[in-house]
């Protein structure tokens, strides 16, 4: 009997292969944009600090204001007068010493046309008119140069003692012809304290006051400025300067103070008012007011 051998053929079984599945990719996060950081506005930080500084203002003039400012130093040389406004006092003697000095003349303006027309620039006036309204009045210029090493500084004080307006509308614009740092006597300011009002004795230039004992010199904040920059700020801010002790770089500044038109100026002061209208009008002046 033959023994046939059957060959069962299994068929490979088939194997399902399920695709990989992978969860989609999650969307890229979006960042919601967020609100931008508030920036006080030139006249927020004025009436919050009373100063503001307009970084560049004038840096594209910078090169004819310096060569008009060294022509009017050498022109004070020749004079023959004394040009140091170095104050007296005790609080000048307590922050100077000796042997210290400022070069200093009143209303650049009556030097070079140069500053009469920088007064008008709209840029200037524009932010003049943020902190003080649109009728503008120039009161009084002033030129002021600290010499390397020996500059004198100014003890704190008020601007309003000396020529005091209605209602204190009244600033003070630094023209920075040089730069300006610690070393070199730059500007100290004690930031808010024109909200405390009139300080009585704030004028600095006599013996030491309770003003200077409560806000020394020292402690006041500085300004550090570029040629070009303008810190603006108000009459009733307490501010002073220091030393300029720096080998050889000489500090210089000019000063402009005007005031609101609508207000007037307490005549009889030492400071020349020069009533002269930078922008608007002047609604107070009379006959009699413009002969003076």
């Amino acid at each position: 009997m033959s023994t046939g051998s059957s060959s069962r053929t299994t068929k490979p079984s088939k194997t399902t292969v399920k695709p990989l599945l992978r969860k989609p990719a999650a969307a890229p996060r979006v960042r919601r944009p967020t609100a931008a950081p508030r920036v006080s506005s030139p006249a927020t930080a004025f009436a919050k600090d009373g100063f503001f500084i307009a970084r560049g203002l004038f840096a594209d003039r910078i090169g004819d204001l310096e060569r008009s400012f060294d022509r009017i130093v050498a022109q004070l040389a020749t004079s023959g007068e004394n040009t140091n406004a170095r104050w007296g006092g005790t609080a000048s003697d307590q922050v100077n010493g000796s042997g210290r000095i400022v070069t200093h003349t009143h209303n650049v303006q009556m030097y070079d046309a140069l500053w009469a027309t920088l007064w008008y620039e709209p840029r200037f006036l524009d932010l003049c008119e943020a902190f003080l309204g649109p009728d503008l009045a120039l009161h009084h210029t002033k030129l002021f140069q600290k010499p390397a090493e020996r500059g004198a500084a100014f003890p704190m004080h008020q601007d309003w003692g000396y020529f005091p307006v209605e209602g204190d509308r009244c600033l003070a614009a630094i023209v920075h012809v040089s730069r300006a740092d610690e070393q070199m006597g730059c500007l100290r300011i004690v930031p808010g304290s024109h909200r405390a009002g009139r300080i009585v004795n704030a004028k600095g230039d006599g013996d030491l006051t309770e003003l200077q004992r409560r806000h020394p010199l020292e402690s006041a904040v500085p300004v550090l400025c570029q040629p070009g920059d303008v810190v603006f700020f108000h009459c009733l801010t307490v501010h002073g300067s220091g030393l300029n002790t720096h080998p050889t770089e000489v500090r210089k500044t000019v000063l402009a103070q005007v005031y609101d038109a609508k207000t007037v100026a307490t005549p009889g002061q030492h400071h020349y008012n020069s009533r002269f209208m930078l922008r608007g009008v002047n609604p107070r002046m009379t006959r009699s007011n413009s002969d003076h």
